[in-house]
């Protein structure tokens, strides 16, 4: 009818007044069954709303394959911007050249690419989260004490990078002793189990740090189970809404927050200098907050 189509001249007019359409970034998310992306989903939303840029979000229920086949689609769509978290660091490299070729700019946020021309990477310092999280440990043990680790991924540089980071900080506590580190995969069921394995064997145990809060609150469960939980101070990393609750109700000592709104807020910001040709920081990395019982009260 009539009113329609005066409304759309009208806003063909108004697109033309003001030079073009949005400009569109599109997001290739690994997850977003892990509410840590769906925190930064939800910061790019609001970024992108206040500056006036479209936004499109893929999930890729952590497939690498469909992940390739995402970043493709957004390609085809011509987005100015493609922020990608990948799934797996090599497997994306494919997905990066063809964006690449296409002359379409790339960001990665919290892991890296292996490969192709990347414009800016936002990340945390792993090294900085697992320190933090053995501050938080030699406070709540007043500096003495026989500590367990639950370890992420084997290989996967977040790991390595929390481990150290701990192990390095405690060098500064002689009287905290690390008394066993495993392997729980950055998985819930899994820092149960180890968890489970590393009570018994150990009838004297003060502490646990696990690379993730997924396996700090499987050591809160074992420890439960345990009748333990009163003799552990527990650290995770993440912040994640669990976490916090265990912490409110004293199973969990602290957890590290990377603030992942922030950076996909920060990763929006370079993605709107880029599409008005400033240049961005090849390297971005976004700061950490320690969140103890004080934090939430």
């Amino acid at each position: 009818n009539m009113k329609k189509v005066i409304l759309l001249v009208l806003m063909v007019g108004l697109l033309a007044l003001t030079g073009m359409a949005a400009k569109t970034i599109g997001f290739a998310v690994s997850t977003l069954a892990n509410p840590f992306f769906v925190t930064m989903k939800e910061g790019g939303e609001a970024k992108a709303a206040e500056l006036g840029l479209g936004f499109v979000v893929l999930d890729a229920q952590d497939s690498p394959e469909k992940q390739f086949s995402q970043v493709q689609d957004l390609i085809i769509r011509k987005v100015d911007v493609l922020i990608i978290n990948p799934v797996d660091s090599d497997a994306i490299v494919p997905a990066v050249l063809e964006a690449n070729a296409a002359g379409i700019p790339v960001i990665t946020v919290t892991r890296p690419s292996n490969g192709g021309v990347v414009a800016q990477h936002l990340d945390i310092d792993n090294k900085e989260a697992g320190m933090l999280a053995a501050v938080a440990m030699a406070n709540a043990l007043n500096g003495k004490g026989r500590v367990a680790i639950l370890e992420g991924i084997p290989g996967a540089p977040s790991a390595t990078d929390r481990q150290q980071g701990f192990v390095d900080e405690l060098k500064k506590y002689p009287d905290i002793q690390v008394v066993t580190s495993l392997t729980a995969n950055y998985s819930r069921e899994q820092g149960a189990t180890v968890a489970e394995d590393i009570l018994q064997g150990n009838p004297v145990l003060n502490g646990i740090y696990g690379h993730n809060d997924e396996m700090a609150l499987g050591a809160v469960r074992a420890a439960i189970a345990a009748g333990r939980l009163s003799e552990l101070k527990i650290v995770g990393i993440d912040a994640t809404d669990d976490a916090l609750a265990a912490i409110k109700a004293g199973e969990m000592v602290a957890t590290v927050q990377q603030q992942p709104a922030l950076q996909m807020a920060m990763a929006v910001v370079a993605a709107q200098r880029i599409i008005n040709g400033a240049t961005v920081e090849p390297k971005v990395i976004i700061p950490l907050k320690l969140i103890t019982i004080e934090e939430l009260e």
